[in-house]
């Protein structure tokens, strides 16, 4: 099997310029490596699913004429490749993890807010006993969690350095009975065989946790990936770009200047990472 990367945009609101630009390195990526492009639209969290905003998703790469390998056409066509699809598998390869890591993963009763933030952790880290307590997987009642405790690290390729994993007790499948983000996302890579995976460096903990994650997993095809992390385009304000902040809520107006400036940003974010236009 030759190389493949993917975009994974999540329709839970409009592209933004930062969506664009690594929309643009990942083709690019594809094209200098010989690789295949695939689309693989995550829409783990069904509640935030909007048709407008799957359907910006296929206008916009239309409009910087980007035509994956595989995956989804239109929004017509995507039903059929729904992540809603697999809800019974991830919940298989959830309940076998936590079977086989007992240690790390466990069923947490304990709500978001209810989490302590202690050492600054951004996950949260449960407060209530709840890894030793042996409760059970129950929709609306627990979370599966995985516990990575402090100094945690792993290897990222290609630079194979050794970089932290960001501790505290992250989940893995939600309380409302749905696969979280994290264990969503290896399990599909690793079905597609991902190569290769351009992000924000903003999604570098991201990465690093997933990398841990796959080695619970067996994942061997996920840990084998490269990960290319590239500059993050700010908002006017020098704030980090979101599809939920204000303006940015809406369609891009896809005019050449927006095209123009987001090849430039790519060009530059690329080339310390060796991609750029063919």
């Amino acid at each position: 099997m030759g190389d493949l990367t993917r975009l994974a945009p999540t329709p839970s609101g409009y592209l933004h310029l930062g969506n664009v630009v690594n929309v643009l390195l990942t083709a690019w990526l594809a094209r200098g490596r010989g690789a295949r492009l695939v689309l693989r639209i995550d829409d783990f969290d069904v509640g935030r699913v909007r048709r407008d905003y799957l359907a910006n998703i296929f206008d916009t790469l239309r409009w910087l004429g980007v035509s994956p390998d595989a995956g989804p056409r239109d929004a017509e066509e995507f039903p059929r490749w729904s992540m809603g699809l697999r809800s019974a598998e991830f919940r298989a390869r959830a309940q076998r993890l936590a079977h086989d890591h007992p240690d790390t993963v466990f069923a947490c009763r304990c709500s978001r807010r209810e989490l302590s933030h202690e050492h600054g952790c951004a996950a949260g880290w449960c407060a209530a006993g709840c890894r030793d307590a042996g409760h059970r997987l129950t929709p609306g009642a627990t979370a599966l969690r995985l516990h990575v405790p402090l100094g945690s690290t792993t290897v990222l390729l290609p630079t194979a350095e050794a970089v932290p994993v960001p501790a505290g007790d992250h989940v893995l499948w939600r309380r409302d009975d749905l696969v979280a983000y994290q264990l969503g996302s290896v399990l599909v890579d690793e079905q597609l065989r991902v190569t290769d995976l351009v992000r924000g460096v903003d999604l570098l903990e991201s990465s690093a946790l997933q990398v841990h994650l796959a080695g619970l997993l067996g994942a061997d095809r996920y840990l084998a990936a490269r990960h290319w992390h590239h500059g993050l385009v700010s908002a006017p304000d020098g704030s980090k770009l979101s599809k939920s902040a204000g303006g940015l809520a809406r369609p891009l107006d896809r005019v050449p200047e927006l095209r123009e400036r987001a090849e430039a940003m790519a060009t530059a974010f690329g080339a310390p990472l060796g991609i750029g236009p063919a």
